[in-house]
């Protein structure tokens, strides 16, 4: 099992914030990405909304892009999230009718093969972590 942050970025009209949400164990990118795109809910109530499964419902082919700027290849909206790890690392999303607020949502990995000893001195630390 990984431990990975899921990590969020704000963006809305009078400022905007960028942190760690919480904490997930999963044991790919895939795994990480199919936990987010259920829009989870946390085990301390909180609540994680993401617009995963309407990008991926589209079924548009996306444009992958040399450093120079030219076409090398296509994906679905699944295939650039997983290599990007979330729209929070896109530098090439575009934010649009922030008069509501817009948020992405990412993740990295933390630690490979945590053991299950680790996990629990972290959740005994009060660390959120939740499970894929």
């Amino acid at each position: 099992m990984n431990l990975y942050e899921i990590m969020l970025k704000h963006f809305a009209p009078r400022g905007s914030e960028q942190g760690i949400f919480t904490y997930l164990l999963a044991g790919s990118d895939e795994e990480v990405y199919e936990w987010l795109k259920t829009n989870p809910s946390l085990s301390d109530g909180r609540s994680l909304y993401t617009p995963f499964d309407d990008y991926e419902n589209d079924n548009k082919m996306l444009e992958i892009y040399n450093a120079d700027y030219e076409i090398v290849g296509h994906e679905t909206y699944r295939e650039k999230s997983i290599r990007l790890k979330g729209d929070f690392n896109d530098d090439d999303v575009e934010l649009s009718d922030l008069y509501y607020g817009q948020t992405l949502v990412g993740w990295r990995k933390v630690k490979s093969d945590i053991s299950t000893e680790q996990i629990e001195l972290l959740k005994d630390s009060g660390v959120s972590i939740e499970s894929a």
